[in-house]
């Protein structure tokens, strides 16, 4: 008769777990979700961020090759610290003016007397558009997170320094207009009216937690314009 072997006999206990389990799985399971929760706000600030940069872009290509197509300029209008009912308190606003008549052209200081409405019929030559950074769940801002840098901009700006808006002026509330012409060119005021001849402009977006910066720069010639990521180092 062959000889069988007989199974080795398993320690028996009660169902379920020990309070010591208990409490390790308790424990992973916060160290987890605590990290899980860090990522995640991470990827919302530079998801917001790079959206908002992603449409800033966006909204000065349109302006340029609306101004080419509709024969007439397009301004896009910059308040740095302008937000929903106010100029001085937000994290930054930017208007689009379409200048059917050319009057801004001739008069630049009226850009900054233009109410926060949209031109729904868009026959005045009014606001027809408006953009706000406190959109971005407040996680972005104008700013630049390393002003005066000369090293953060590639060709053809290498040497631009690095400003929240090169061609805004004044402190509690600064301004600033930016026109694309029918010519292709870009035209820069300040907030008074002034215009800025300085050929390259530059402007800069950055998370309100200082993690993170785009930086734009803009041709006056020939309208061009290109965006570069940088850290805040």
């Amino acid at each position: 008769m062959p000889y069988l072997a007989r199974p080795a006999k398993r320690d028996q206990r009660p169902g379920g777990f020990t309070l010591v389990e208990v409490l390790m799985v308790t424990a992973i399971l916060g160290v987890t979700t605590g990290l899980a929760l860090v990522a995640y706000e991470a990827v919302g600030r530079r998801g917001a961020l790079q959206s908002a940069a992603f449409e800033l872009q966006g909204v000065m290509s349109t302006a340029r090759t609306r101004a080419s197509s509709a024969s007439h300029p397009v301004w896009v209008v910059f308040y740095p610290a302008g937000g929903r009912g106010t100029l001085s308190t937000g994290t930054g606003a930017f208007l689009v003016v379409e200048d059917r008549q050319s009057v801004f052209a001739r008069n630049p200081r009226g850009l900054f007397e233009l109410p926060f409405t949209v031109d729904a019929k868009g026959s005045t030559g009014g606001v027809s558009a408006i953009y706000y950074l406190d959109d971005y769940s407040k996680k972005v801002r104008f700013g630049a997170l390393t002003p005066g840098r000369t090293d953060a901009f590639g060709a053809p700006f290498l040497g631009l320094a690095v400003q929240t808006c090169s061609f805004c002026s004044g402190t509690d509330s600064p301004s600033g207009a930016m026109g694309f012409y029918p010519d292709g060119s870009a035209r820069f005021v300040d907030g008074t009216g002034r215009w800025i001849t300085t050929t390259n402009q530059s402007l800069a977006f950055s998370s309100t937690q200082g993690v993170g910066q785009y930086l734009f720069a803009i041709s006056g010639p020939s309208g061009f314009m290109a965006t570069f990521s940088s850290d805040k180092t």
